[in-house]
């Protein structure tokens, strides 16, 4: 039968089971970076299993239907039937609990050597994947994209105090059983640190690369961005709520007589509506583009001045975001709108392809957006300095080829 998995593994190689909610073609950008850890590490010579979904990111439109069971690029990828959960808290926890009952019985009748989580679902996921590597012996390797239940604090999601301090002890005895967890940025792993107990985690810093191109992308002609202003400000990502983006809006309303400032938002959430609606009673110059692949992404990008990249107040300690990776890659030089003291404000800062400013400040935020237009001198420098930094610092191949150490330890 595909995927038995019965051998003993010989020599370095291991059988993986990587668990997580979301897996290509599925359009959640760690969907996309999993499965190139997961084809790279089959390229390594392991036996590399995947525990997913059918594709449910979207709330609304069309969510590719895969077989239930099929081989990508040498990888199993087991697919369980769970429905959207955008806006539905009951069902989000309903999905967390059938996910977890299926690694359950994965683990216990197949055996693994490695059982590797992402943080989606948040904390249960990180939990029933911990629980089940330490009833079967199986190494525990959690990644965390973001720090959860602190970022579902800033959120809203877990604002009970109560509920927060569970979710929180479930997640430290979690992050306890793991060797390693692997966070974005050192902010974060301070984070998990601070914790009770946390001095004891063992921790690894890995951080993400640029979101390849999909094959289903690659098929959509070049995108050509039609570029009204002498300053084209692009921010290409979620429009949710950790990202604060009715700072930049609001220094585009002190900005709508401008004409020479513009401001491109692409993609979608759950506070566009909210953007869109004041964008429309101010008259600011603001144009939403909506989702599109990510080779769509990058080519508006590229023709981009500058891309803008923010974190409401406090949440760089639990998320670093992987925008910036896309950015840099397409020579696109960044506005970080977060603390000066965080790892992404100093680092862009450092080498020389950005600028900071601070969260929720869109006086300056505007006040920056003038001098950057008036003055187009810093863009050539710039933008060699970020292709620069994701050679240096954020390249695929040095970064998959950290995660082919961290699994042969």
């Amino acid at each position: 039968m595909i995927g038995d998995n019965d051998e003993p593994a010989i020599g370095s190689r291991r059988r993986i089971l990587i668990v997580h909610r979301y897996y290509w073609p599925d359009t959640a950008p760690c969907a996309v970076l999993l499965s190139r850890i997961a084809v790279h590490l089959k390229k390594d010579g392991h036996n590399v299993e995947v525990l997913s979904s059918q594709p449910s990111y979207r709330a609304s439109g069309i969510n590719e239907r895969r077989k239930k069971r099929e081989i990508v690029d040498g990888v199993l990828v087991d697919r369980l039937k769970l429905p959207t959960e955008v806006g539905r808290p009951s069902i989000r926890i309903f999905n967390a609990f059938r996910l977890g009952m299926s690694l359950f019985y994965r683990s216990i009748t197949r055996r693994y050597d490695i059982i590797m989580v992402s943080t989606v679902p948040p904390v249960l996921g990180g939990f029933f994947s911990a629980l089940a590597a330490k009833i079967t012996g199986a190494r525990f390797i959690y990644q965390a994209m973001d720090i959860h239940p602190e970022a579902g604090r800033v959120s809203g999601e877990f604002a009970n105090p109560v509920v927060f301090k569970i979710l929180q002890k479930l997640d430290s005895w979690s992050c306890g059983q793991a060797r390693p967890v692997v966070v974005l940025s050192n902010d974060m792993k301070k984070t998990l640190k601070d914790r009770d107990g946390g001095e004891s985690f063992y921790i690894e810093v890995i951080n993400n690369f640029a979101l390849p191109d999909s094959e289903v992308a690659q098929s959509h002609e070049p995108y050509f961005l039609e570029k009204k202003s002498r300053l084209t400000v692009i921010y290409a990502g979620n429009l949710g709520k950790f990202q604060g983006l009715d700072t930049i809006v609001a220094a585009m309303e002190i900005l709508r007589d401008r004409n020479d400032i513009e401001l491109v938002i692409m993609g979608d959430g759950v506070e566009k509506p909210v953007l869109e609606e004041r964008v429309r009673a101010s008259g600011a110059n603001v144009s939403f583009l909506g989702s599109h692949p990510i080779s769509v992404a990058k080519s508006a990008i590229r023709q981009s001045d500058i891309g803008f990249v923010s974190l409401v107040e406090g949440v760089y300690q639990y998320s670093y975001p992987s925008k910036t990776m896309s950015y840099l890659e397409q020579g696109c030089p960044i506005i970080a709108a977060v603390e000066e003291g965080s790892e992404l404000a100093k680092g862009i800062r450092e080498s020389g392809c950005g600028i900071s400013v601070p969260p929720g400040d869109a006086l300056s935020l505007a006040s920056l957006l003038v001098k950057l237009s008036d003055d187009s001198d810093w863009k050539l420098g710039m933008r060699e300095n970020a292709e620069r930094m994701i050679e240096n610092d954020f390249s695929e191949v040095k970064i998959l080829q950290r995660w082919s150490n961290l699994v042969a330890e």
